[in-house]
């Protein structure tokens, strides 16, 4: 049996990945910037198997995250917690690849890793179904089910949840090694664990996983900037992950800046380009009508010269006429 709940001293950090220095259970994935990736794993290797043809033990595993983007409802690529037989993922990209694979190795049967997406953008190549969903993954980002990030209540109501709204929110993956179900749950912070599942999902992992695997987060943005935060972990196999407690706060976004700027300078730099293009307009409008004053200045001015020029040639012959 394994267990262990994350504190900042834990984890190996790869690439974007950084622990923050006030907080021992809060770990921020990616911060801000575009294109980037972050991962983080358990250092230690995980006996998910007695042998390397047995059966996966039962395991399980819960988190605090949030997704918070510089731009309200516009995010990056989202997070997913991740069963993988290396620490960190070699070759892997950004972008809507959630730092987990890229175009040549996505779908491989010979990547053996096992993923729960939280993804917070629309990739049709990917099969998604909308750009707020709960996705599981083997070996390859086309999902073997995914469904709309949400929980179901006590009378079976199914209440929608966004997952790039910045609000913490906690996630429960129970595998039952014994009916080869997995179990996924997803919820506002502070909830009781819903008695439903958001799904149930049956597949034999033992094909999948290794004797030995690695167990962290990995996550990733595209053209948009966001904070991918994990603020505590706890898995264990072979039983039940330790309620997590001691929750830290969030801390506020360093981008006050960015937000400003989409507030308030975003409405005056268009202001200013609209009253600019007014501008333009009007100076076209009477550039256009002096050109025509000058023009039809040009024509009579024309006219009058060759009028004398036919006035005075009329005085030498006399079959110039006047017309």
């Amino acid at each position: 049996m394994h267990s262990f709940t994350m504190d900042s001293n834990q984890l190996i950090l790869v690439w974007m990945a950084q622990h923050n220095s006030h907080l021992m259970v809060f770990l921020l994935l990616t911060n801000s910037g575009t294109q980037n990736q972050g991962h983080a794993f358990y250092p230690n290797p995980i006996h998910f198997k007695n042998s390397p043809n047995g059966s996966v033990f039962s395991f399980s595993t819960t988190f605090v995250f949030a997704i918070r983007s510089d731009y309200g409802n516009l995010s990056g690529h989202g997070l997913a917690f991740v069963i993988a037989p290396h620490r960190g993922l070699q070759g892997s990209l950004a972008n809507h690849y959630l730092g987990l694979f890229n175009s040549c190795n996505n779908g491989n049967r010979s990547n053996h890793v096992v993923v729960v997406e939280l993804d917070t953008v629309y990739s049709e190549d990917f099969g998604d179904i909308n750009e707020s969903h709960v996705g599981i993954d083997i070996n390859g980002l086309k999902s073997a089910a995914n469904y709309t990030a949400g929980y179901f209540d006590d009378t079976d109501l199914f209440h929608n949840l966004t997952l790039i709204s910045g609000q913490e929110m906690q996630v429960w993956i129970d595998y039952d090694g014994r009916t080869k179900q997995m179990n996924v749950t997803v919820a506002q912070l502070h909830m009781e664990k819903p008695v439903r599942p958001l799904w149930a999902w049956k597949y034999d992992l033992s094909s999948i996983l290794d004797q030995t695997m690695y167990v962290g987060f990995s996550s990733s943005t595209g053209s948009v900037q966001a904070h991918h935060y994990i603020l505590v972990w706890s898995f264990k196999t072979n039983g039940k992950a330790q309620e997590l407690s001691q929750l830290p706060k969030l801390p506020r976004l360093g981008s006050k800046g960015t937000s400003r700027f989409v507030t308030i300078g975003l409405p005056i730099i268009s202001l200013v380009s609209l009253v600019a293009a007014v501008l333009a307009v009007v100076y076209y409008v009477r550039r256009k009508k002096y050109e025509e004053i000058h023009e039809d200045w040009e024509v009579s001015s024309l006219s009058i010269k060759n009028c004398t020029l036919l006035l005075r040639d009329s005085e030498k012959t006399s079959y110039w006429v006047m017309g």
